[in-house]
């Protein structure tokens, strides 16, 4: 049998020398059709493109983001049409190229957020941040430079939108799950303020759903923004972004109930300092806290207290027009406390584990980045960068730093034509924040490390047609702990040390007339873990993905998005379920570890969006439906209890099918004054 990594890079290599082949010969494209806006969400090997010396660009406008069909227009899930990113229907989170979820990592406006999602007990359904605020986002899916750091897989660089300085505005909506408030206005001539606030009513909506269960999830999120002018060369802005969540499932079920509270608060001053036309610098000053109190049946719980305090300062400077170099200095301080008690069932019947962890830890983190992006010539580019990162709260039997080179190189024989590579180490410590109490661990080690190799080729044709393949290695090693995700379901927990993922992505888009557009991604992956227990597929090993759309102006106000999309299903553990006659208890049996897969996940969906606007106000409604054939995808397995109706006694005991989002249409709107 072929070894399928050697397959895969002989692959890499053909198709490099067949696209370089084909598409130097010019491709037919209307020379009056509307050009593809190319300027907001990016997905890049690196932040650096010919003579632009920023960003070689596959990408899409918030505009279009409006019109597509997303669960609650959650900007996250805006990330889950590009090849490479693996999620399913009920998360908003999502894994790029065989990482893990809690690998990418979210900014906003320059500021790292930690764990900015809603309904965290389901997976993370919402994004903290709503799509309202939202001015632009950038994803990078692995290879990015020395700027970026803390996470292994990717990064989603979101900026929020300038308020109003000319006049007080209003924004109001409406859909399936939301209700949203924005106001923004002038705060003197020279500045501005933003006030939004978003609550969430699925509680309200399940209060009117006869339900076997019971679940009352309640969220809600505030986000404010203020901007000055203090000379011509000065600005400030202050940030603050707070979330709230309260869950409540099957209280009265002793063994099976959830009752959990989380806050989170981020708040954060910038101030940007110009000299001249092309050096300036970034100062942040910001602080958040993040409390969470967790309890599950009848014994176990997760209760979290942080609290950070930092700075960090960046400074750009463009250089003899060749050379935009770009450094930073960050010190944060950071206070955690943990207490976790979690009693899980193995195998068997009276098998268990326990785990029982107290942690109260204070600690000082530094980190420097330092990188050059050289135009070398009109052909040929080049970023060399590194970062560097020192904790003092680690164990004293490990290395206190870690030091990660980085290399991107791209090469343009034509002008629409670029060829790109990239490596680099990246690493991802394990802060006081996110200590892995959940495999028991409780201090501090070396941090997670990953080694990226890529290469790629982009080819343009005007504005109007553009295709990109990337093709990628990489190599993880010092994993320690695991994203959890609650759900009904017993979940298999390894504990890998190392892993690895190979694959490639193709990415075109379309302009065919100034109303019409289609795109389509395809990956192909391959991503597997190391652990004590041998070798398994990652549960982000996803060996196919496919994502077809079609993007129509029927008129001057009406709008119509089309998408298709399919995976392969992704890799699970046989489960089994046994009733003990004797005992009347059930045995829960797990199989070899990810030895199975689920079945395969498609769905159509669409989107009609309308735009009324009036003299003084505008109306915008969209009527939605996904999975529009009723396809019933596979979320999971789940052991499951059957009980006498009468009597409550258990009678059998078996694994039932979890589905996936059914058929769901949905309407909403927006009032803008």
């Amino acid at each position: 049998m072929p070894n399928p990594r050697l397959t895969i890079i002989i692959f890499i290599l053909i198709y490099a020398l067949v696209f370089y082949t084909v598409f130097l010969l010019p491709v037919v494209a209307e020379e009056n059709q509307k050009p593809i806006k190319l300027d907001k969400i990016v997905v890049t090997p690196g932040r650096f493109t010919i003579y632009e010396g920023t960003t070689p660009q596959i990408s899409i406008s918030k505009e279009e983001i409006e019109q597509f069909p997303l669960i609650d227009n959650d900007i996250m899930r805006s990330g889950h049409i590009f090849p490479g990113v693996i999620a399913n229907d009920y998360s908003a989170r999502f894994s790029v190229r065989g990482g893990e979820k809690d690998s990418v990592a979210v900014r906003l406006d320059g500021i790292e957020l930690y764990n900015p999602y809603h309904l965290q007990d389901f997976g993370g359904a919402i994004s903290l941040v709503g799509l309202n605020l939202i001015q632009s986002a950038d994803l990078l899916m692995g290879g990015f430079p020395a700027e970026y750091g803390q996470k292994m897989s990717g990064i989603f660089d979101l900026r929020t939108k300038t308020p109003n300085t000319e006049k007080v505005s209003a924004n109001f909506g409406l859909d399936f799950i939301n209700a949203t408030a924005m106001l923004e206005g002038p705060l003197t001539e020279k500045g501005g303020w933003l006030l939004s606030a978003r609550r969430g009513y699925i509680d309200l909506i399940l209060a009117l759903i006869d339900l076997d269960e019971e679940y009352n999830p309640q969220y809600a999120d505030v986000y404010g923004k203020f901007v000055y002018q203090l000379t011509d060369a000065d600005s400030i802005t202050l940030n603050g972004l707070y979330g709230w969540d309260k869950n409540r499932i099957r209280v009265n079920d002793v063994e099976n109930n959830l009752d959990s509270q989380y806050d989170n608060a981020t708040l954060w001053l910038k101030w940007r300092h110009v000299f001249g036309s092309s050096h300036w610098s970034d100062l942040f000053i910001y602080g958040g806290i993040s409390q969470q109190e967790r309890s599950s049946g009848e014994e176990d719980y997760d209760n979290r207290d942080f609290q950070y305090f930092g700075s960090k300062l960046e400074f750009t400077a463009n250089v003899f027009s060749q050379h935009t170099i770009r450094t930073g200095v960050e010190w944060r301080w950071s206070k955690a406390e943990y207490n976790y008690f979690a009693r899980e069932r193995i195998a068997g019947v009276n098998n268990y584990s326990e785990i029982d962890a107290v942690i109260n830890e204070s600690g000082n983190e530094i980190k420097i980045f330092l990188q050059d992006e050289w135009q070398i010539h009109s052909k040929l580019a080049l970023n060399v960068g590194g970062r560097y990162i020192v904790q003092d709260y680690r164990d004293s039997d490990v290395l206190s730093y870690e030091i990660g080179p980085r290399v991107m190189l791209a090469f343009r024989p034509k002008e629409n034509l670029v060829f790109r590579g990239a490596w680099g180490i990246y690493h991802q410590p394990v802060d006081l924040m996110t200590v892995p109490v959940e495999d028991d661990k409780q201090s501090v080690g070396r941090a997670e490390q990953s080694t990226h190799y890529i290469i790629g080729c982009d080819y343009t044709q005007g504005n109007n047609f553009l295709i990109r393949f990337e093709g990628y290695y990489k190599e993880y090693d010092n994993l320690v702990g695991r994203l959890r995700e609650f759900g009904r379901q017993t979940q298999i927990f390894t504990a890998p040390e190392s892993a690895e993922a190979i694959g490639f992505d193709v990415f075109a888009t379309h302009a065919v007339s100034s109303r019409l557009t289609w795109g389509l991604g395809y990956a192909y992956g391959i991503a597997e873990e190391t652990s004590g227990i041998g070798t398994i597929f990652r549960e982000s090993d996803r060996r196919h993905s496919l994502f077809l759309s079609s993007s129509h102006q029927i008129a001057s106000t009406w709008h119509l998005y089309v998408s298709w999309r399919f995976h392969s299903g992704n890799p699970r553990t046989p489960l089994e379920h046994r009733l003990i006659e004797d005992d009347k208890t059930c045995n829960r049996i797990f199989g070899e570890t990810h030895s199975g897969r689920l079945p395969p996940y498609h769905s159509l969906d669409f989107r009609i969006t309308k735009r009324n606007p009036y003299k003084s106000w505008t109306l915008s409604w969209y009527f939605q439906i996904l999975n529009l054939y009723n396809r019933s995808n596979l979320d999971q397995y789940a052991f499951a209890e059957v009980k006498d109706e009468v009597t409550g006694k258990l009678v059998d005991c078996t694994v039932e099918e979890e589905p996936q989002l059914p058929i769901i249409p949905t309407l909403g709107m927006t009032i803008t004054f």
